[in-house]
């Protein structure tokens, strides 16, 4: 369990990394965020690739209202993961990985 949870949080730390990267590297030669993101909005697969994102936000924000046991906790949870990212779920993840094995009755990557 621990190196699982190792492995999510290594993850969203490499999407931070890239997140900030672009962040940074996004001005001036190729414009700000706004700009870049009017360019992607702009081809099909862009639109496809957004839709993707925020539908899989929606699919996992269902499986966190299903995980916590209270709808205000799963509310302050879920929402940010909108706005975030999956950085705000890989932190969920990481932190819910041995609660969630328990629950799906899985010994093998419960902690001991």
């Amino acid at each position: 369990m621990t190196g699982l949870r190792i492995f999510v949080g290594v993850l969203g730390i490499a999407l931070l990394a890239v997140i900030l990267w672009a962040a940074f590297a996004g001005g001036g030669l190729h414009g700000t965020f706004l700009d870049q993101f009017g360019v992607v909005m702009t081809l099909p697969w862009g639109v496809g690739a957004i839709a993707d994102l925020y539908i899989g936000f929606a699919l996992f924000a269902v499986i966190v209202f299903l995980a916590e046991r209270s709808w205000l906790t799963a509310l302050l949870w879920a929402l940010p993961i909108f706005v975030v990212g999956n950085i705000w779920t890989a932190l969920w993840l990481a932190l819910r990985l041995p609660s969630l094995a328990r629950r799906l009755n899985r010994p093998d990557l419960q902690e001991s």
